[in-house]
């Protein structure tokens, strides 16, 4: 894996308030216990849901994109056509592998996949994304953005007591994107 600058991630803390920290982790654990979120096909103990235009996107997930939109100048650009925006929910002893994401889209068209991340629950350091060669530190509450189509990213196995929860947001940007002067 390579290094990664500030011109390819960014992280910003308390992205979302406490309250909706607990909306947020209240859905997914209803979604869970619902099995609304399906196995993962890519690990054991790893669950998610697509909820790009579904009946499970609500109003605070849409408010929080809007948020993202906002933040990251996303306004007009489409949101990445293979993930979307999903849920994820990874139980103590699962771990996502190190992967790029190589849909053709990104590697015929030269268009990237910014994803946006928001850290819900992680108690340890175990819950940190690793992207590239670094471990981002990200708190509860915080996010962070990376082209999901050019650097490597995963976690460790996650060794605490709670499930990682994220809530993700992917959008297709053009390759003269940049996250220069935007979520400092």
């Amino acid at each position: 894996m390579t290094g990664i600058d500030r011109a390819n991630a960014r992280i910003i803390d308390e992205f979302i308030t406490i309250e909706q920290q607990a909306h947020f982790l209240a859905l997914a654990s209803q979604y869970r216990a619902d099995g609304v979120l399906e196995a993962n096909p890519s690990g054991p103990l790893r669950f998610r849901q697509k909820v790009y235009d579904t009946e499970y996107c609500d109003a605070e997930m849409r408010r929080l994109a809007a948020k993202v939109v906002a933040t990251f100048a996303l306004d007009g650009y489409p949101v990445d056509p293979y993930l979307g925006w999903i849920i994820s929910y990874i139980e103590p002893g699962g771990f996502i592998k190190p992967h790029i994401d190589r849909q053709p889209h990104y590697q015929q068209t030269g268009d990237r996949h910014l994803r946006c991340n928001v850290l819900v629950q992680g108690d340890d350091e175990s819950a940190y994304p690793l992207v590239g060669a670094q471990r981002l530190k990200v708190g509860e509450r915080g996010l962070w953005a990376f082209f999901a189509s050019e650097h490597a990213h995963g976690t460790d196995v996650l060794q605490g007591d709670l499930p990682r929860i994220v809530y993700q947001f992917g959008f297709c940007v053009p390759a003269d994107y940049s996250m220069d002067n935007l979520a400092r």
